[in-house]
């Protein structure tokens, strides 16, 4: 989907900085990409089996998909109609090299268009600009109407010998056990209403992970960046306990020294799931306290195929943001996951037919008047064609204030190869 974006002056001024050094971060994106490409053709050139080593091979795995994803957004009384488009195309490949090494490199492009590139200011370089280390993220041209940009979201390297895997690239790190908020996902947090980006975003990092079983690990990850308080470096140590599996995190997160717990299993025959996090300022460590971010969430399968989750937050670390909506379909931070002290949500989905399944969502909050009714069907056409049909219906004061069409309608459809 397309953000809607809210820019002040400190914004405008990035992004009139930005514009000035676009040549030049578009060479330094180029120049990183370079140096990792060659560094892969290194290791490639080193991993080829030789041919007399018949328990080695190389393995290409190519793939992706093609969506066409239109939307209308409404104002309550219906008389302003707005309509954006999006083509969207991925291509995923993978490569393993002998036994122990493997590549992944996904790149995605999108062609927007629409009344959100002709009336969004500096919508081109909101696209150009990339939050990891690397610059791997590009506008290919845009004119009033239309803006073309791609970037690369997986990139890595991966090594894996027994009980050790260790990863290094732009790479997806998932933390979480619940399902909508996640307080232990110190690295990938995702927007929920993003519901467009499957693959989830990627962080530039390396991950060590050492396994003793199934269920037991420890890992330390470190994620780029180019100062401290853009840097994240934590861990995590994985285990079961009963039928229940259970995590622990700690580490330096941004400005925050960060630890939480995280659990998965049963009740019964419900699934109980939750996380909560513990966030203390670095800088003021003996004179500030810090706050506590926490989800806990359920699901349910009932005898006649109906399957019901529930999820419930307490976000300690809230903050008011002046772009509500933009903050909503864009990751948010660990300890700040959403636009109120508090949130629950709720999610039923049903399975009509093989080939049609429905959901009707609510999310909203107890504290501050925000209701947001997701109701969706999704029909498989054919094998590879899927169609998507989908609403976000952003109602109470808190979106009244700032979204002039709070009734976004969506139609997709996706071809994967």
């Amino acid at each position: 989907m397309i953000p809607e974006q809210s820019y002040t002056k400190s914004h405008k001024k990035d992004a009139d900085i930005h514009r000035c050094g676009s040549t030049g971060a578009l060479r330094g994106a180029l120049c990183n990409i370079l140096c990792i490409l060659v560094a892969l053709v290194f290791v490639f050139l080193f991993s080829i089996p030789d041919a007399s080593a018949q328990n080695k091979k190389f393995n290409v795995n190519i793939g992706g998909y093609l969506k066409e994803l239109g939307q209308i957004n409404l104002n309550n009384d219906f008389s302003t109609l707005h309509y954006d488009n999006i083509i969207h195309h991925r291509i995923e490949s993978n490569w393993k090299v002998g036994n122990h090494f493997e590549f992944e490199t996904d790149l995605r492009t999108r062609l927007l268009s629409g009344y959100t590139v002709e009336h969004q200011p500096g919508i081109k370089q909101m696209y150009e600009q990339d939050p990891n280390y690397l610059d791997m993220s590009w506008v290919w041209f845009d004119s009033k109407y239309t803006l073309m940009h791609s970037n690369i979201d997986r990139l890595y390297a991966s090594y894996y010998n027994g009980p050790w895997d260790i990863t290094l690239g732009r790479q997806r790190l998932n933390w979480s056990r619940t399902f909508v908020w996640s307080p232990n996902d110190l690295f990938n947090n995702f927007a929920y209403l993003d519901f467009d980006y499957e693959e989830r975003p990627g962080t530039d990092a390396l991950n060590l992970q050492y396994s003793w079983s199934y269920a037991s690990s420890i890992q330390l990850t470190t994620q780029f960046g180019h100062y401290w308080d853009e840097t994240v470096i934590a861990g995590m140590l994985r285990s079961s306990l009963g039928s229940y599996d259970i995590q622990f995190i700690g580490g330096h997160y941004h400005k925050d020294v960060a630890i939480g717990a995280g659990w998965a299993g049963y009740l019964g025959d419900a699934g109980f799931k939750g996380e909560i996090s513990y966030f203390h300022p670095e800088d003021q460590f003996f004179n500030r306290l810090g706050h506590i971010t926490a989800t806990t969430g359920f699901d349910y399968m009932f005898s006649n195929g109906l399957y019901m989750q529930g999820e419930l937050l307490y976000n300690g670390g809230y903050q008011k943001q002046y772009a509500p909506l933009a903050s909503l379909v864009q990751p948010p931070s660990a300890d700040n996951l959403f636009i109120a002290k508090s949130g629950f949500f709720l999610n039923g989905s049903y399975q009509f037919t093989p080939l049609v399944t429905g959901q009707l969502g609510l999310m909203s909050s107890f504290d501050r008047s925000i209701f947001i009714v997701i109701p969706q069907v999704s029909i498989s056409l054919t094998e590879n064609v899927d169609l998507l049909l989908l609403s976000q219906l952003l109602k109470g004061s808190v979106l009244d204030r700032v979204v002039n069409t709070p009734n976004l309608f969506f139609f997709r459809l996706k071809w994967s190869y």
